[in-house]
């Protein structure tokens, strides 16, 4: 009976000893790829600092400002087109209001005639 305890304590502590290795190269590989996503995040937050500066220097106003000017045609605003917003209601009624009337002329005739349809 004695015997049957060491040889089970035996298998129970191999046992143990095997579970331990291989939690242990779990946790090796976890940290290997936590490392991994580590290095990944730092290389992508340089990418971003770096898209960034090129987003900051594409959208500086001197440079799109002859662009906008040769390629489009557009001019800068002059300080009339700008509205406050508490205005803006006020002022689209009083355009309504200074839009000129239809023409009050009827429709010329069609010239197709319902045979040609």
């Amino acid at each position: 009976m004695n015997r049957f305890v060491i040889i089970g304590g035996l298998v129970v502590v191999a046992g143990l000893a095997v579970a331990v290795y291989r939690a242990k190269l779990g946790a090796e590989e976890t940290q290997g790829r936590i490392d991994e996503l580590k290095a990944e995040t730092v290389k992508v937050e340089k990418d971003i600092a770096v898209l960034k500066a090129e987003e900051a220097y594409l959208t500086r106003p001197e440079r799109i400002g002859p662009i906008a000017r040769e390629r489009l045609g557009l001019e800068q605003a002059s300080p009339g087109q700008y509205v406050a917003a508490e205005a803006l209601k006020q002022r689209l009624g009083e355009e309504r209001l200074t839009l000129p009337a239809p023409d009050a002329t009827p429709e010329a005739p069609s010239t197709v005639s319902p045979t040609q349809q």
